[in-house]
Formats: structure tokens, C-alpha cells, sequence
């Protein structure tokens, strides 16, 4: 079991997780999460992926929201699980831009979960929420350049 530490919380409306460059790519066991306490005023979240480069052989990258026991705050099961449901996008294999919108009512009752543009309906607020992305390093030659940002609203 490991304790789960957040990222400094929320500086305001904009956060920058990740901004790498030229990454060597992980296991899945090994996979990135940066974990965030959302405030209680959040009404909704944007997430963004921005994969701006990719290198090598068998290249994919994958991302996913988590929600963990707030209390427990550990990454052990049964916690974490996949944010409202939310089984993720898995298997990026070309540069691109991903936008995650969250809110409730954001798509009246379903997820949409398709394109490059999901939305997901449900709230954040008061949620300890985890950013996971997990890239591939079958052949030892993978890189990742990207960006993950999340914005806040009221």
C-alpha cells in the first residue's frame, strides 16, 4: 500500500500537471499519476492532453481520471477506481489534442465518449482526484512530448 500524495492543490483556475519533453516512455505498472484535491467550489473541469511529439517503435500512450478514498488516501484496492466510470482513452499513437470536459448535466444524462472531445457528467467537487497517463516502453526506444493541464470552474 502507498499513501497517496497530491500535487500542490489548486493555485487558481489553471493548473499545469505535467509538461514533459521527450520522455522515455514507462510501464503500466509504472505509470504517472498526479493526484489533485479538488476543491469544494469546483463546479466542473477541462482537462487537456496536448501529445505534441512521439518517437520510437510501439509508441501508445493512455490516460485515465481516478478517484481515490479521500480518507484512506491510499492507491491500493479497492481504491483507487475510474473516475465516474470512466474507463479512459487508451492507445494514443499519433500527436494530437484531447479535451476532457466534466460538469454535471455537461451532457444531459450519458457520457459522450468519442472524438477528441469527451465529456464526461458528472461533478468533481470535493474529490481526490488522480491524472494517470501510461506510455509504452516495449522496445526501449519510446519518447513522449506532452502536455497535461487541467482548468477549474466555478
Amino acid at each position: 500500500m502507498a499513501a497517496i500524495t497530491p500535487v500542490t492543490g489548486p493555485q487558481g483556475s489553471m493548473n499545469i500537471l505535467r509538461n514533459v519533453t521527450a520522455q522515455i516512455g514507462n510501464s503500466v505498472a509504472g505509470a504517472q499519476v498526479d493526484w489533485v484535491d479538488i476543491p469544494a467550489w469546483v463546479q466542473g473541469m477541462t482537462v487537456y492532453l496536448n501529445l505534441s511529439a512521439l518517437a520510437g517503435t510501439t509508441r501508445t500512450l493512455d490516460f485515465k481520471i481516478l478517484e481515490a478514498d479521500p480518507v484512506a488516501r491510499s492507491d491500493s484496492a479497492p481504491s483507487p477506481i475510474d473516475f465516474l466510470g470512466w474507463d479512459g482513452i487508451t492507445q494514443l499513437t499519433a500527436t494530437g489534442f484531447v479535451v476532457v470536459d466534466v460538469a454535471s448535466g455537461v451532457t444531459g444524462i450519458a457520457n459522450d465518449d468519442t472524438g477528441v472531445f469527451y465529456q464526461l457528467n458528472g461533478s468533481p467537487a470535493g474529490r481526490l482526484l488522480g491524472f494517470r497517463i501510461a506510455t509504452d516502453r516495449t522496445d526501449g526506444d519510446e519518447t513522449y512530448t506532452y502536455t497535461l493541464a487541467v482548468v477549474f470552474h466555478k
